[in-house]
């Protein structure tokens, strides 16, 4: 084999070489942009999937609440005396409220 030949087949190998890393560069740079969005994704299913389970909770509780005030008379009386502010006749009602914080004095 003469030296041209040789230096053609190098440059034959080295230019297949740099072609397939030519498509890999160009394969990442496709997907990676896909890979984010999947990432991003996952994110917003867990977000949703809390989100879900605090509002099943709070539908639990809002269920039993319903219950409480169609059958528990006690039930009725403590929320309205807490939630409406109401009161039985000749009672009196005192609240107490917390002080209001104030900065220490600077000295």
């Amino acid at each position: 084999m003469s030296w041209p030949s040789v230096l053609w087949g190098k440059l034959q190998s080295l230019g297949f070489f740099v072609f397939v890393a030519i498509v890999g560069c160009g394969i990442a740079l496709l997907f990676v942009p896909l890979l984010q969005q999947r990432h991003e994704m996952q994110q917003d299913i867990a977000r949703l999937d809390r989100e879900i389970e605090q509002q099943e909770t709070l539908e639990k509780k809002q269920k039993t609440e319903i219950e409480a005030l169609k059958t528990d008379s006690s039930f009725i009386e403590r929320t309205a005396r807490n939630k409406l502010n109401l009161a039985r006749p000749n009672e009196v009602i005192f609240r107490f409220e917390a002080p209001p914080t104030t900065a220490a004095p600077r000295r």
